[in-house]
């Protein structure tokens, strides 16, 4: 069946496929040949053996339900694509502003990477260990950070054997040693500049100046990046 130039346009402007719009047409054109060949049938019918009324009553059920599956598939279309375009717009918001997220892991590319972090009231301490991607630690440290506040760890490549890291994916394990002597893994987040948006997978991804992509769930705050003194 071919789907003409207006029928396209509505699709488009309705929001619903080219799929669901050529079903709406479909049934649309076998409905109308089913009430004609009806009535021309009920015409026609021997008075003394008249059409078996079950049978039409079944067909035009058949009908309907399937008018009601192809309404039910217009409305979930239409839905899915108002939730397309809210994240959308979301997504291009954030275009230009400085966010933080939830990422435990980072791409390395020869230039720092950094990690925030909430350090528990009662921490004493934090051991912080860089994986690489076969979870192998390239570098460990221990820092006294204030306990209650916000920490920020900047990783600028270096391993424990006084040789720079390669490229590519590390993931920061920071464990917090607490003052009764129990320990505990922290959650990990970190801060760029929201520099495009992403739509290659059908759902916004946010590309950031660090190399890094984020989802919209993944957002813990954003901000309009500190200006540069002059």
């Amino acid at each position: 069946m071919t789907i003409d130039t207006a029928t396209q346009t509505s699709a488009y402007s309705s929001g619903i496929s080219l799929t669901t719009a050529s079903s709406i047409t479909e049934l649309a054109d076998n409905y109308d040949m089913f009430v004609t060949l009806l009535t021309t049938q009920l015409e026609n019918q021997n008075p003394l053996d008249p059409t078996d009324t079950d049978e039409l009553t079944q067909q035009l059920l058949s009908y309907s339900q399937v008018e009601q599956q192809i309404l039910t598939n217009q409305y979930l279309e239409n839905l899915v694509l108002s939730t397309n375009n809210q994240a959308a717009e979301t997504a291009l918001g954030f275009v230009g502003m400085e966010i933080t997220y939830d990422a435990s892991s980072q791409d390395y590319d020869g230039e720092a990477v950094s990690w925030s972090m909430d350090v528990p009231d009662d921490a004493t301490s934090l051991t912080l260990t860089v994986e690489n991607e076969d979870g192998k630690t390239v570098y460990q440290t221990e820092v006294s950070p204030v306990a209650g506040e916000s920490y920020t760890f900047a990783w600028e490549g270096q391993s424990t054997g006084n040789t720079m890291a390669t490229e590519g994916t590390y993931r920061l394990v920071a464990t917090a040693e607490l003052a009764d002597g129990d320990t505990e893994t922290l959650d990990l987040h970190a801060t760029s500049v929201v520099s495009e948006v992403d739509w290659s997978t059908g759902s916004p991804v946010l590309v950031l100046a660090n190399g890094s992509t984020a989802g919209l769930d993944s957002i813990v705050s954003a901000r309009q990046p500190a200006k540069a003194d002059a």
